[in-house]
């Protein structure tokens, strides 16, 4: 579970007694009253509600993303919003969502799964079946020898796991199999993943490959911070999407600003460090150097 703090470098963490109790993600159990007959009942009530409408928004998202045109790479940009009870995570994805719109030129090729109660009738769940089915879109539409896919994932995490959860929703979580199973169908060569949650890196191992950079928010066996709901960014969104991106386009060495940056915020604030991860891309370099180049 990420720890919550109220801005980079000051705060303290929960205390570790209450994390052991809650487990390593906070909400990872949706408390629905105490009848359990009742309880049960509300998230197939509220997904049979809602799902025609959630249909109909996924359905005209992917209908508005756009092949790309001339001979150059082109970056496509997907952003994944897991943890609906917290409206940090959207926030940060929105952001990021419009900053590469205007950056690096994704506009027409970029699309937000979103959990969170405000954006429900707005914009489609964050929910495995519709990543799968973006994704399974977008190998129709990129040129797999030369487009990029840019996934950018927020939420809580455990160790192999990446939290999906709506409230009233029956969601289930990421794992890491399962998103590179989910890539592998859609025929998608290259991209860059970012994972900004706790134990990100324990999905360095399944998706790291030479055509594939996976950067993440901490170590297999480290938390990582900055998950206040009062906050815009989690500490490494604001590290890596706010500050490093915007001096630095090239997503590796962006990376390395915002490792350092991190850093120096857990050591002020006493924290037991992050130690964000990065791996695989070997063979990305000229694709992402012209997407770069062009934007």
């Amino acid at each position: 579970m990420r720890h919550m703090l109220s801005r980079p470098g000051t705060g303290n963490g929960w205390p570790q007694t209450l994390r052991i109790l809650l487990g390593a993600c906070a909400g990872l159990l949706w408390l629905g009253g105490s009848d359990p007959a009742v309880a049960a009942s509300r998230p197939s009530l509220e997904a049979a509600k809602t799902g025609p409408r959630q249909t109909e928004l996924l359905d005209r998202a992917l209908k508005g993303l756009r092949p790309a045109a001339g001979g150059q790479p082109q970056l496509y940009f997907v952003g994944f919003a897991g943890y609906g009870p917290q409206a940090v995570f959207k926030r940060e994805v929105l952001a990021v969502r419009k900053f590469f719109d205007a950056r690096y030129g994704t506009q027409g090729r970029s699309i937000a799964l979103v959990n969170h109660a405000s954006t429900l009738n707005a914009l489609p769940l964050a929910s495995a079946g519709n990543l799968d089915r973006t994704l399974q879109h977008l190998g129709k539409l990129m040129d797999p020898s030369r487009d990029v896919l840019f996934l950018f994932l927020t939420s809580h995490g455990e160790d192999g796991l990446f939290v999906v959860e709506m409230p009233r929703f029956d969601l289930k979580p990421l794992r890491p199999e399962q998103l590179k199973d989910m890539l592998k169908r859609s025929g998608i060569k290259n991209s860059v993943i970012v994972l900004s949650a706790c134990h990100s890196g324990s999905f360095l191992p399944a998706l790291a490959d030479p055509t594939t950079l996976v950067i993440a928010a901490a170590r297999a066996d480290r938390s990582s911070f900055g998950c206040d709901d009062r906050r815009q960014w989690t500490y490494f969104g604001e590290a890596y999407f706010q500050r490093a991106l915007r001096a630095e386009p090239s997503f590796v060495r962006a990376f390395e600003l915002a490792r350092a940056l991190i850093a120096s915020w857990e050591a002020q604030a006493k924290l037991e460090p992050s130690l964000p991860q990065i791996g695989g891309g070997e063979t990305l370099g000229p694709a992402l150097a012209a997407i770069q180049e062009h934007h």
